[in-house]
C-alpha cells in the first residue's frame, strides 16, 4: 500500500510540475519534495530522482527560453537597419540595398599674418569660422547621392549636390557617372578634402581659377576595384548669369585626370597622376593668389582681369607613403588666351613631406589621402613641411613670382578631430619683373572636427 501511495505522490508531483510555469515554481516544487522526504512519504532515492528531474526540466526550459529569445532578436534585427557609429553615423539596409549618412565639418581658425608692408591695413589678424558644412550622402541600390552646403560667413554656398550611378564592368573594374555639382577631375591638391589636408591651406595655385574645384555638369569615371588605376573625365559649366541666358566666368570646362600605382606593398605605395583641363571663354578671368593665408589683403601677384577666349592647363603629381612618412608633389601649367593681347602663362609647383612621430601611417583612399586613426588613447602627432612656388608670365618682362615655405604640427586627439599649427613665410617675391622687399609671413591655428 505504501508503494502505491508513493507512486501516486510521485505521479502527482510530476503532474504538478508539468502544470506549473516552467521556471517560476520550480523551487517551490523542490521544497515540497523536501517536506515529503522528511515526513517519510517518499524515500531519499525518490527525492533525489524527482529533484534531478526537476533540475533537468529547469535547464531545458531555460535553454528553450534562450533559444526563443535568440530567434526573436535575430528576427527583429533582420527587419532593422544596420547602424554604424565608428567615427560616423551611417544607417543602411542589412543587405546593403540603401544607406544614409549625415555628414559635416567645422573648422575654426585663428590667424596672425604680417604682410611686411608699410601699410598696417595689409595685415590680417583675427579668428573666423573657416568652414561650417552640413549635408548628407547615401545610396539606393546602384544609385548614389550627396548634398553638402557651407554656412561659414553667414551665407550658404553649395559644395556638392549630385546624383550618381555606378556598376561593375567586370569583376575587377567599376564605372560610374555623377550628374550635378561635383569636383572637376583635375588637380591632386584641389581634389584632396579639406578634412585630410596636411596643412591648413592648400598650395595657393590649388582651388583657384587656374585649378578650379567644382562645377555643374557630368563626370564619368572608370577604375580598378581597388583604385590601383583610375580615370575620370568631366564636362561642366559655371552657373547662369543674372539674365539666365549665358554661363558665368569661364563658360564650359572639360577636364580629365588619371592615376595609377606603380608600387603598392602593404601600407607602402607610390602613385603617379596627371590631368588636363580646357576652358571656354567667359566674361572675365583673373588669377590673384593669396600669399600666406586665405584672406590676404596684400596680393601683388596677379594676371590682372582679362576677357578670356580660352584656357588650357595640365598638371602632373606624385605621392608616396612609406610607413609613418609621406611625400607629395604637384606641378601645374596654365595658359590663358585673352581675346586681345599675349597669352598669360601661370606655372606653379608644391612639394610637401610629413612624418607621424607616434607611428601612424597616412591613409590612402580611392586615389587621395584620407583620415588617420591614432594608435594611442593620447592621440597622434605629425610634423610636416612644404615648399611652393608660383610664377605669372604675361609674355613680357613684367612677370610676377613668389616662393613660400610652410611648417606644420598636427595633433589628432581622435580620428575625427584635429588641432593644427602652421607657420608660412614668403622668401622671394617678384612683382612686375622687379624683386620686392616684402616677405609676408603668418602664424595660423585651427581646431577642426568632422563626421
Amino acid at each position: 500500500m505504501k508503494l502505491k501511495t508513493t507512486s501516486l505522490l510521485i505521479a502527482g508531483t510530476l503532474f504538478g510540475a508539468a502544470m506549473m510555469p516552467a521556471h517560476a515554481n520550480n523551487e517551490a516544487m523542490i521544497d515540497l519534495l523536501k517536506v515529503l522526504r522528511d515526513k517519510g512519504t517518499i524515500s531519499a532515492d525518490d527525492y533525489n530522482m524527482l529533484k534531478n528531474a526537476a533540475a533537468a526540466d529547469k535547464e531545458m526550459a531555460e535553454a528553450e527560453k534562450a533559444e526563443i529569445k535568440e530567434e526573436a532578436v535575430a528576427a527583429a534585427k533582420a527587419d532593422m537597419p544596420k547602424i554604424t557609429t565608428d567615427g560616423k553615423l551611417k544607417i543602411e539596409d542589412q543587405d546593403g540595398n540603401w544607406s544614409f549618412q549625415p555628414i559635416g565639418r567645422v573648422m575654426w581658425d585663428a590667424v596672425n599674418a604680417d604682410a611686411d608692408t608699410n601699410d598696417s591695413d595689409d595685415d590680417v589678424k583675427g579668428t573666423e569660422l573657416r568652414r561650417a558644412r552640413l549635408g548628407f550622402a547615401g545610396s539606393i541600390y546602384d544609385w548614389s547621392y550627396k548634398f553638402e552646403a557651407d554656412f561659414a560667413g553667414g551665407d550658404a554656398s553649395i559644395k556638392d549636390a549630385y546624383i550618381g550611378y555606378g556598376n561593375k564592368l567586370s569583376d575587377n573594374t567599376k564605372w560610374g557617372v555623377k550628374l550635378g555639382q561635383s569636383h572637376i577631375p583635375f588637380g591632386l591638391n584641389t581634389k584632396i578634402s579639406s578634412k585630410y589636408m596636411t596643412f591648413m591651406d592648400r598650395p595657393m595655385f590649388a582651388d583657384s581659377s587656374v585649378s578650379p574645384a567644382r562645377a555643374s555638369g557630368a563626370v564619368v569615371s572608370i577604375n580598378d576595384s581597388d583604385y590601383k588605376w583610375a580615370l575620370s573625365a568631366g564636362l561642366q559649366n559655371g552657373g547662369f548669369d543674372g539674365d539666365n541666358d549665358t554661363y558665368e566666368i569661364n563658360g564650359s570646362t572639360f577636364a580629365v585626370r588619371g592615376s595609377f600605382l606603380p608600387y603598392n606593398e602593404g601600407k607602402n605605395l607610390v602613385q603617379i597622376g596627371a590631368g588636363y583641363l580646357t576652358q571656354g571663354g567667359g566674361d572675365s578671368f583673373k588669377f590673384q593668389p593669396d600669399l600666406v593665408s586665405h584672406d590676404d589683403k596684400f596680393k601683388p601677384v596677379s594676371t590682372g582681369t582679362i576677357a578670356l577666349d580660352q584656357a588650357d592647363a595640365f598638371t602632373v603629381d606624385a605621392m608616396g607613403v612609406f610607413g609613418s612618412f609621406h611625400a607629395m608633389a604637384e606641378y601645374l601649367d596654365h595658359t590663358a588666351e585673352p581675346e586681345a593681347g599675349s597669352d598669360i602663362d601661370t606655372t606653379g609647383y608644391a612639394v610637401e613631406a610629413g612624418y607621424f612621430l607616434t607611428g601612424e601611417s597616412l591613409k590612402w583612399k580611392k586615389g587621395y589621402t584620407s583620415g588617420i586613426s591614432p594608435k594611442s588613447k593620447y592621440g597622434a602627432w605629425q610634423v610636416a613641411a612644404r615648399f611652393e612656388s608660383v610664377e605669372v608670365d604675361p609674355g613680357t618682362s613684367m612677370e610676377d613670382e613668389y616662393d613660400q615655405f610652410t611648417l606644420g604640427v598636427n595633433y589628432y586627439p581622435t580620428k575625427n578631430t584635429r588641432l593644427m599649427l602652421n607657420y608660412s613665410k614668403v622668401t622671394d617675391l617678384t612683382v612686375d619683373g622687379t624683386g620686392a622687399d616684402e616677405e609676408p609671413s603668418a602664424l595660423k591655428f585651427r581646431a577642426q572636427a568632422y563626421w
